[in-house]
């Protein structure tokens, strides 16, 4: 795993050096840099040896001739088969990195090659003979990439740091992506909270013609293609495939020259990760879990049921306490994202890869597995909600306010959902699943913010539910395979797993096992009281029998618990002078929010905290004022 950046017309070596520096966490091994005067194009590249720890290693890499050059992140699963394809058309390889055989797949098969890759990657290419730039990213966007194109200027880059860092670019805010923003608590790809910074679209290739300065998008990968119903299998064919392909996945993922283990929580997918590794490896796996220290705090524990598995599969296991008694710390979060981020599992994240990296420089993660089988309790919600459209939306409103009459004690999620449940149906489906699974709702933005006219934040999720041809569960899982997983899970799985150099490799997102996941029927997956039949089925030999009676908890941080401590940010620096000052902001309406959660009328934890992220951000990116990040409890 690594960094990459590039510039176009945008300065010279000084240039790409400053840019590459910023990217340093990324990849501590190795850095490379290269500049080519008579395109005015440089390359950079910081590296984290995973495969082929040797110089030959060594990026940006080039072919024989000079023609072709690559900075890529990311790994290759079947680069051993596409080595070998291309030996016996007389190719001859210098080292046994992915890297270079990604490179001479471009010589073969010019910018199609992406087709043939099974992986997670995010690469530039430059073809000096056709005096062209390729970028491209995988199909599930587990690798981000961002890019700035305005003016001439051409800057891309892993991260928006190393953009910044070219000088070519005055940070400024989108404030389209502002709105969304506080709806989603993260803002929806391509769009970033600076104007004009893009990312790089999953599953595209863009190629940038260095003559014109022109920008050309290509989508190699469609979701939509995959609907059609393998309805001639039977439910045990499907869980035999099933295991087949998850199985493959887990061994080639496992191909390293460095130390790896897998993050272990008590659920399902992790536990079918650990055993499966436990399968194909000679000594125990290593596995990591978080668990909480403190009283109240047993619902986000799951110290005792990763335990049970290890015990059950005897690995390796290590224990990652987290004290919440000082959690100032997650504002520093900030500096990593380069944009607001609200979801504080982002800092459990950034935790167990700080930890875990002391023991191994590879992790695999079970993230995925809710968007592929329906794991999370809203997909229960909506196949309940649907037989209950008969009745006017007005009564469910109004039992949402009755429950609002009870005072919540922040110790479970049980009453937050069920309040969700009621206050978010609408007869209206898209806005009824954004009530369900987001934050800020239209109303409230319209309170919280000075500034209008923006366009309507559904806009995301309706496109994705309108283009979809699938059955409806299968439509909910396939919106948030391309929004919720993209822009949340994987955002912060990158953004704190390499921020301490620690690569995190995700199985599930296989591109193959995605296909087939959508080919099975959702009935097959979830119903109202339970989701991941055809998983847990599938591996039942794999899950210790107290997994599969428990219900799910999630990896959650507890931030009801944060927020008793990070509320003194609006007395101490998010103020109602700075507030009123900035003009962004309504400090009344944060002042009802705040009164409202602290009197348990509601859960309003996730939405402050997504205030205070924001501030921190622009004190830090656009006012260049780092006092909001000083700040301490």
């Amino acid at each position: 795993m690594c960094g990459i950046t590039g510039i176009v017309n945008s300065g010279g070596k000084e240039t790409l050096q400053c840019m590459t520096n910023m990217l340093r966490h990324r990849g501590p091994d190795d850095r490379g840099l290269e500049f080519f005067p008579e395109l005015k194009v440089g390359l950079g590249h910081q590296r984290l040896s995973i495969l082929d720890l040797s110089p030959l290693g060594h990026q940006p890499m080039s072919d024989e001739t000079g023609q072709f050059w690559i900075v890529y992140n990311g790994e290759i699963y079947n680069f051993v088969e596409l080595r070998h394809q291309l030996e016996m058309q007389g190719h001859r390889f210098q080292s046994r990195t992915d890297t270079e055989v990604l490179l001479r797949l471009y010589q073969e098969r010019a910018k199609d090659f992406v087709q043939d890759l099974n992986g997670m990657f995010a690469f530039a290419i430059l073809d000096r003979k056709k005096q062209r730039l390729i970028l491209a990213r995988d199909r599930l966007g587990v690798k981000p990439l961002y890019y700035y194109h305005h003016e001439g200027h051409f800057v891309f880059a892993s991260e928006i740091k190393a953009i910044l860092a070219s000088g070519v670019y005055s940070p400024d805010i989108h404030w389209q992506g502002l709105y969304d923003y506080l709806t989603y608590l993260y803002v929806p790809c391509p769009d970033t909270l600076f104007k004009d910074i893009h990312q790089v679209p999953p599953a595209h290739v863009v190629v940038l013609d260095l003559k014109s300065n022109q920008l050309a998008f290509d989508c190699y990968w469609d979701l939509a293609d995959f609907h059609t119903h393998e309805t001639n299998l039977s439910f045990e064919d499907q869980e035999d495939r099933l295991r087949s392909l998850l199985e493959d996945s887990v061994h080639r993922q496992m191909v390293s020259d460095v130390p790896l283990g897998v993050f272990l929580s008590g659920g399902v997918d992790s536990p079918i990760l650990t055993g499966l590794m436990a399968k194909h490896s000679t000594r125990p796996v290593k596995t990591f879990t978080i668990i909480f220290k403190g009283a109240g705090l047993d619902f986000y524990n799951e110290q005792e049921e990763a335990k049970i598995v290890s015990d059950f599969f005897k690995t390796e296991h290590h224990e990652i306490p987290v004290d919440i008694s000082s959690p100032s710390s997650l504002l520093e979060l900030v500096h990593f994202f380069d944009q607001p981020f609200g979801n504080p599992t982002s800092y459990l994240m950034y935790l167990i890869s700080k930890e875990t990296r002391r023991e191994v420089t590879v992790a695999l993660s079970g993230a995925g597995g809710d968007e592929l089988f329906g794991g999370y309790p809203r997909y229960r919600a909506a196949l309940i909600a649907q037989s209950l459209r008969m009745f006017p939306p007005a009564i469910f409103k109004g039992i949402g306010s009755l429950l609002s009459l009870f005072p919540d004690q922040h110790r479970t999620m049980n009453l937050r959902r069920v309040r969700e449940f009621f206050a978010g149906f609408d007869k209206d489906f898209v806005r009824q699943f954004l009530n369900w699974a987001y934050f800020f709702d239209k109303g409230e933005k319209q309170k919280l913010l000075n500034h209008s006219q923006f366009l309507p934040s559904d806009r995301i999720l309706r496109k994705y539910f309108q283009e979809s041809s699938a059955d409806f569960g299968n439509r909910m899982l396939e919106v948030d395979l391309q929004t919720f997983l993209v822009d949340n899970i994987l955002e912060y799985t990158d953004k704190m797993s390499m921020a301490v150099g620690l690569e995190v490799r995700v199985p599930y997102l296989d591109h193959r096992l995605v296909e087939m996941s959508l080919q099975i029927p959702s009935f097959q997956k979830m119903n109202r009281k339970e989701g991941k039949i055809v998983l847990k089925k599938a591996f039942r030999d794999l899950l210790p029998k107290k997994l599969l009676e428990r219900k799910k908890k999630g990896f959650n941080a507890p931030l009801v618990f944060w927020m008793k401590k990070l509320d003194a940010y609006f007395d101490h620096s998010m103020t109602q002078a700075s507030v009123k000052k900035e003009g962004i902001f309504n400090w009344e309406y944060i002042q009802q929010l705040r009164s409202s959660h602290k009197r348990g009328k509601a859960d309003y934890s996730y939405e402050l905290f997504s205030l205070i992220m924001f501030d921190v951000w622009y004190h830090e990116y656009i006012l260049r004022d780092f006092s909001s990040i000083e700040f301490k409890l």
